[in-house]
């Protein structure tokens, strides 16, 4: 793997957010990104299923790590749209992105959120405005 994205992935994983919520990388590659997340009671809604802001949380952040992928120094998201498709309760959920389109400044990157058999949970578009230091 190429030393800017090994540095990427250290950055995400070392994150405290990251690690408060349990996200690890599973692949990154220049233009796309996967990530998983254990479900545990702590973030379930009172229904008993994973709660929608914290399938917004993994999808936002695997995009936003997918931005990262194009070589900017950081990214920050402008506009983020979800379609929550299906309930989850236990288990693993995954998330991947994708590069849709990108300028000079900004990156549009789809996410997809799925379950352990592969059930699409939900799905979102979103544009990140990128960074230059």
């Amino acid at each position: 793997m190429e030393e800017r994205l090994k540095r990427l992935e250290r950055e995400f994983n070392e994150s405290t957010f990251w690690q408060f919520l349990g996200i690890h990388i599973i692949e990154i590659k220049e233009g796309t990104a996967k990530t998983e997340l254990n479900i545990h009671p702590s973030l379930l809604n009172v229904n008993g299923t994973l709660h929608g802001g914290i399938y917004a949380t993994i999808l936002d952040s695997t995009m936003g790590l997918t931005s990262r992928t194009i070589g900017m120094d950081g990214s920050v998201t402008l506009q983020m749209n979800v379609q929550f498709l299906s309930s989850v309760t236990n288990g693993k959920v995954y998330a991947e992105a994708n590069i849709v389109h990108r300028t000079r400044s900004t990156a549009l990157v789809e996410g997809k959120l799925y379950d352990e058999t592969n059930k699409l949970l939900a799905h979102s578009t979103a544009t990140f405005k990128m960074i230059r230091k």
